[in-house]
């Protein structure tokens, strides 16, 4: 299991029908639990550009893109009334392994031409970074969470706050091996919105 993963299992809290589940904290963040959701979806669109040129003539050229947010919500009058105007939401989940600020800002510039309503969930120790993308118009919301590593050896679990694997807290065992810990977990995960 990666970050990834872990989050998006604590922000749904799926059901066994994968239906959002009791406490999914993505309530929090779109402000109901009457919402269906998309993962890993792949939408695509023109752009057109302007350009004038020398001869004064406005030439246009459009571009094919694709983008593919982490998580596409819709209200579930959605799939009712598919012709009304949408009211989706992409969303792009960040995590703290291999943070890059400017990919991620390009990325939900990207889905800003298709969804009007982007927002991108950032983890707490780069909150010096939500200014940024607040001045973009992008909806900034942080986590935090504990990892729960599964020592390989003993099966023990220890709970940690860093990324960087700990050593196993089974004072027999004490194994410190990076290859040998697995991540079956959060403990205490929170999303809170920059204001």
């Amino acid at each position: 299991m990666t970050i990834d993963d872990e989050l998006l299992l604590e922000l749904f809290k799926p059901d066994r029908y994968g239906k959002i589940g009791k406490d999914a904290l993505i309530v929090k963040i779109v402000g109901t639990r009457k919402i269906s959701y998309r993962l890993e979806e792949t939408a695509s669109g023109f752009q057109t550009h302007h350009e004038v040129s020398k001869n004064l003539f406005d030439q246009r050229e459009s571009e094919l893109y694709k983008i593919t947010p982490d998580i596409i919500v819709s209200p579930e009058w959605k799939a009712i009334f598919p012709e009304k105007k949408s009211e989706e939401i992409a969303i792009e989940l960040e995590n703290d392994v291999h943070w890059d600020f400017g990919q991620s800002l390009r990325q939900v510039k990207k889905y800003k031409r298709k969804f009007e309503d982007t927002r991108v969930i950032i983890p707490y120790e780069y909150e010096r970074f939500a200014p940024l993308y607040k001045n973009e118009g992008i909806r900034v919301w942080l986590w935090q969470a504990k990892r729960k590593w599964k020592c390989l050896r003993c099966e023990t679990i220890t709970v940690n706050e860093s990324r960087v694997l700990p050593q196993c807290k089974n004072q027999k065992c004490k194994n410190k091996r990076r290859d040998e810990f697995d991540l079956v977990g959060l403990e205490n995960a929170d999303f809170n919105e920059y204001e």
